[in-house]
């Protein structure tokens, strides 16, 4: 019986009723407090706010510092039906960046195509995986930067299907 009240008193259970006939009762005798019952919860910190941009770029809408093209001046028309022709630019307009998800085995990639004065084409990849073969159910969202070798401009971008 010792090593039970040993084991409770170690254990923190002060609380808890003795064991066996006999045994004497040391319950806490009801002392008076000024604590409250029930406490309420301190109020919650305000969060620090950033001294720098952010560390990740958003999920949704033109990211911080790029640029979407001018009305008019983005033509996707030539890609496939599921093929990503979500583009902002970046660095003043000398970076293309598409965004896109990536799915399962599926794997997305851009290149910098012919640049005239009038046009810069960027080539969009996409490779499947072969019928059959087992991929993940995952997306990943992906951003592509393509440099061009000079800023955009007023220049049309043309996206266009790799092989």
């Amino acid at each position: 019986m010792s090593v039970l009240l040993l084991s409770a008193a170690a254990c923190g259970g002060g609380g808890a009723a003795p064991a066996g006939p006999g045994a004497a009762s040391s319950s806490p005798s009801p002392t008076t407090s000024s604590v409250p019952s029930s406490p309420t919860p301190p109020p919650p910190m305000p969060l620090p706010s950033p001294s720098g941009p952010p560390q990740s770029r958003p999920t949704q809408g033109t990211p911080p510092g790029d640029t979407a093209p001018a009305p008019g001046q983005l033509d996707a028309s030539a890609l496939p039906g599921g093929y990503p022709h979500d583009v902002t630019l970046a660095q003043g307009g000398k970076v293309v960046v598409i965004h896109a998800d990536e799915a399962g085995c599926d794997h997305i990639m851009a290149a910098a195509g012919e640049q005239t004065a009038q046009q810069a084409v960027v080539i969009v990849t996409v490779t499947k995986a072969p019928h059959g073969q087992m991929c993940p159910m995952h997306v990943r969202e992906v951003s592509l930067p393509v440099p061009l070798a000079e800023p955009l401009g007023g220049r049309k971008l043309v996206l266009r299907p790799g092989p």
